[in-house]
């Protein structure tokens, strides 16, 4: 079977170090994107083919470093183009549970029987939304036995805690990154840490981060919500935010005041040592819903950056970036939900991290359609299509065997894709959404297979 152009470019350097390995790994994703959520029997489509999946992943030089290496390094390409790259943080769970057989599994809480991984992502984001890649990935496992020290925990120091996640992946995945780019981590309540903003501050780089302390005293004696509220509302926006499923709300356009301020906040009073830490020099930005439906569930994002915010555009555009943090979320989504990365059954953990970094790359593809073709709906469906899947996708659509001379437009193609996968395209189904997708492209690869065959010279058997 060909191999998806971009899978070749996506792993055409990946440091394997030998010819055979280098092949299988770029056989192994494309098999993966081609039938994202199957088992690796049935996305391999051999007896033959799944063992060698499985002696690729138990091979003793590949590791998720090697594996996602390549990608690594289109992603910082593809960020060259970018003026600011929002890199987005945030942890998923991987849950092995009802596969105890596997050897060297972990816990990711603090219950013995919840089997898995915490994966730790930071993704590439521009600032219109489209995932330019992954920049770094870290996994590990909790000891059950140290949550009867959470009284205890916030004396420890930050590299003893789980939080020093946000300080590790702040060097990970802002190493080596373009020079004229500017890059923005953005990160949910939980990133709400001292050490993180002092961290960026002393190394000059830039957060984004939702407030989780909002009753943190500041160096003023104010508390940080007390300073924020007195601020008058320097603008009003709208904007349009998406279902909530919870509360039963449909998309809809709401009226946000904005309100924004500096603030210096004191190191965390944990001990003695804490006194000689420098007070830090942030600002201050408040997004509230000026017209809530339901007065108990409106929407307020409380966000703290170490970039200026001196006038409302510059609020608005904190705002804005901030917006893009649930594409990490819809990542995650992807990976567990589309390519069903928790149904995987490997013998060992390594094995599974392995098998794990090529669905991370597959799943960022994924999601990557249903979001350009947002943003660049009228380019060509060949940045994503090779030439017999966009043949055989209008043939199919169109109840025809004469295939169009040029490709059709991304949006086009997304719609035919979705359209395979279940989408019924009405006026208030708005845009495909990435389960469509990666059902519809899982059908146009089967149906792809059958057209190769049709199209084989004869006696040429192979596809």
């Amino acid at each position: 079977m060909q191999i998806n152009n971009w899978i070749i470019n996506e792993f055409l350097d990946a440091p394997l170090a030998d010819t055979r390995l280098e092949n299988r790994l770029k056989i192994l994703a494309n098999s993966f994107y081609n039938k994202p959520g199957s088992p690796i029997t049935e996305a391999c489509g051999s007896y033959a083919a799944t063992e060698a999946a499985y002696r690729f992943f138990s091979n003793k030089r590949v590791n998720r470093e090697v594996i996602l290496m390549s990608h690594r390094e289109n992603t910082l390409n593809r960020m060259r183009k970018h003026d600011v790259v929002l890199a987005i943080q945030d942890t998923t769970h991987i849950d092995y549970k009802s596969h105890p057989a596997t050897k060297d599994l972990g816990t990711f809480s603090n219950s013995k029987t919840a089997l898995g991984f915490l994966n730790h992502t930071t993704l590439a984001v521009s600032e219109s939304g489209v995932p330019l890649g992954i920049l770094s990935s870290d996994i590990w496992t909790r000891d059950p036995e140290d949550y009867g020290k959470s009284k205890k925990r916030h004396l420890l120091p930050i590299e003893e805690k789980e939080s020093q996640k946000w300080l590790n992946s702040l060097d990970s995945s802002l190493k080596d990154i373009p020079k004229h780019t500017k890059v923005v981590t953005v990160c949910d309540r939980e990133a709400d840490i001292y050490d993180f903003f002092q961290k960026a501050i002393s190394e000059g780089k830039h957060l984004l981060v939702r407030v989780s302390h909002i009753k943190r005293k500041l160096d003023d004696g104010t508390l940080l919500m007390d300073k924020i509220n007195s601020q008058p509302v320097a603008g009003e926006i709208i904007t349009r935010v998406p279902r909530d499923i919870e509360n039963k709300l449909a998309p809809r356009d709401i009226k946000l005041k904005i309100k924004y301020c500096p603030v210096t906040i004191k190191s965390p009073e944990k001990n003695a040592a804490s006194k000689l830490l420098p007070k830090l020099n942030l600002h201050v930005v408040s997004a509230e819903e000026a017209n809530p439906i339901n007065g108990e569930d409106k929407i307020h994002w409380l966000l703290i950056t170490t970039l200026p915010v001196e006038n409302l555009e510059q609020a608005v555009e904190k705002i804005r970036w901030y917006r893009q943090r649930w594409k990490i979320e819809q990542y995650h989504h992807v990976l567990k939900s589309g390519c069903k990365v928790e149904d995987l059954q490997l013998e060992e953990a390594q094995h599974l991290e392995n098998a794990l970094a090529i669905y991370s790359v597959v799943a960022w593809k994924l999601l990557w359609i249903k979001l350009e073709n947002e943003e660049n709906p009228n380019t060509s469906c060949d940045v994503v299509l090779q030439e017999h899947e966009w043949q055989v996708l209008c043939c199919y659509t169109n109840k025809t065997s004469t295939p169009p001379e040029n490709p059709p437009l991304l949006k086009d193609a997304v719609l035919m894709i979705a359209k395979i996968g279940g989408f019924l395209g009405r006026n208030c189904d708005g845009s495909p959404g990435t389960q469509v997708i990666w059902r519809g492209l899982r059908c146009l690869q089967d149906i792809a297979i059958g057209w190769q065959i049709a199209h084989l010279p004869k006696n040429n058997k192979d596809v």
